[in-house]
């Protein structure tokens, strides 16, 4: 996907001060139950390495505060989570995941934070049913992509007649 930032999350994981993780911050606070055996509250489905970003990969956010609900949805519906440079205030959705391609979590996680993809993700994402997120997801993705496609259509459709008129 060519909307991603290379990043090294070793710098990430040696620089607390510098990357808030917002994901697991708002995923850890979430749990009242204090009840996590081995790792894992089954209450809240919180296990110890949640939300904790695995890839190199960057993909930036445009907005800069998100409701804590939006956040945990991200969390617990993709394997995304929201890292912030603390230096530079830009937040970024980070891969928690890894080993094939969570396009779909990337495009579902920018629905829930920000009502829309990149246009430069849209012919990225894999139309593959139920690869990497719920069925009740994938509808709302395919929905979303399917809507902002004749957007983008129409407006490339405009800017070739400006050009054709040219003269």
């Amino acid at each position: 996907m060519g909307y991603a930032i290379n990043q090294d999350m070793q710098e990430v994981f040696e620089n607390p001060d510098k990357w808030i993780n917002h994901g697991r911050e708002v995923l850890i606070n979430s749990c009242k139950h204090k009840a996590i055996s081995d790792g894992y509250c089954e209450k809240c489905e919180i296990y110890e390495d949640s939300a904790i970003p695995m890839m190199n990969y960057l993909y930036p956010l445009e907005f800069k505060d998100y409701e804590d609900e939006k956040i945990i949805k991200v969390v617990k519906e993709t394997n995304c989570t929201i890292l912030e440079n603390s230096d530079t205030g830009e937040l970024f959705l980070a891969l928690c995941g890894g080993g094939m391609d969570l396009s779909q979590d990337v495009g579902l996680s920018y629905i829930i934070l920000e009502k829309w993809i990149p246009e430069n993700l849209i012919g990225e994402i894999i139309n593959q049913k139920g690869f990497s997120i719920s069925e009740k997801n994938f509808k709302i993705l395919k929905c979303e992509i399917i809507e902002q496609s004749k957007s983008y259509s129409e407006k490339f459709k405009e800017l070739s007649e400006k050009w054709k008129n040219i003269k």
